[in-house]
Order: structure tokens, then C-alpha cells, then sequence
């Protein structure tokens, strides 16, 4: 028995076709210009911060662009990922919904104990990495 079925595969693969498609088109047409000298590319303006003197002046701006892309893509790829388990999940719930807040009692002993757990789990990693 298959988790997903052909009609939840299709989609899926439709919604992941698309939010590639858009990220790529969004990043195809930005144009990365490469400084004529030092003092053009630092008399530039940024209110959204992307002049990088030592990356302008060291990597081609084709590579500045795929590392631009990559980094998009790692930013949205959550977001991608939350949507296609909201498609999965309509197959099983009558109602499904996305960046849903809820709220709950916790008891102070769950409390307790997720305390417990955490600290046991940071002096293990700590001690693992105090070994190297």
C-alpha cells in the first residue's frame, strides 16, 4: 500500500514544479553587476543590504547569482516542505490548515521532565564534543 497516492503525487509534484519555476524565474532576470573599481561599487546604495565588497570583488557575478539562488531556496524550501504535508494530510482530515496557533495545559510535571530531557541531551552533546 502506497503512503501517497497517484492523485496526492501529482499535486505535489505540480505544487514543487511550480514553486521551483517561480524561484528560478524570480532569480533568472536580476542582474548582478560587476564594479568597475573599488570606489563605484562602494559609492553604491543598499536599503536592503546586498553590497558585499569581498564577494563583488572576488567571485564572478553569474556565481554571485547561483549563490543568491541557493540561498532563496533554502529560505522558501520550509515553507514548501509545510505545504506539501498540508496536501498529504488532506487526504486523511476533513480539515487541514497551515501555521495553525494552539494553545494547551501543560502540567508542571511535563514541564518538568521536557527540562530534564533537554539538559540531559545538552551534557551529552557536550560531552561529545569535548572528547575531539
Amino acid at each position: 500500500m502506497a503512503v501517497i497516492n497517484n492523485i496526492t503525487r501529482s499535486k505535489i509534484k505540480g505544487y514543487l514544479e511550480e514553486f521551483i519555476q517561480g524561484l528560478v524565474n524570480e532569480y533568472k532576470g536580476r542582474e548582478i553587476l560587476k564594479p568597475d573599481s573599488a570606489s563605484e561599487y562602494l559609492s553604491r546604495r543598499s536599503v536592503k543590504g546586498e553590497l558585499k565588497p569581498f564577494q563583488a570583488a572576488l567571485i564572478p557575478p553569474k556565481l554571485i547569482r547561483i549563490n543568491q539562488f541557493e540561498r532563496g531556496l533554502s529560505t522558501r524550501l520550509g515553507n514548501s516542505v509545510e505545504e506539501c504535508a498540508r496536501i498529504i494530510a488532506q487526504d486523511y482530515y476533513p480539515t487541514v490548515n497551515r501555521g495553525y496557533d494552539i494553545t494547551a495545559q501543560v502540567s508542571i510535571t511535563a514541564f518538568a521532565e521536557a527540562e530534564r530531557q533537554k539538559e540531559h541531551y545538552e551534557s551529552a552533546a557536550k560531552g561529545r564534543f569535548d572528547k575531539s
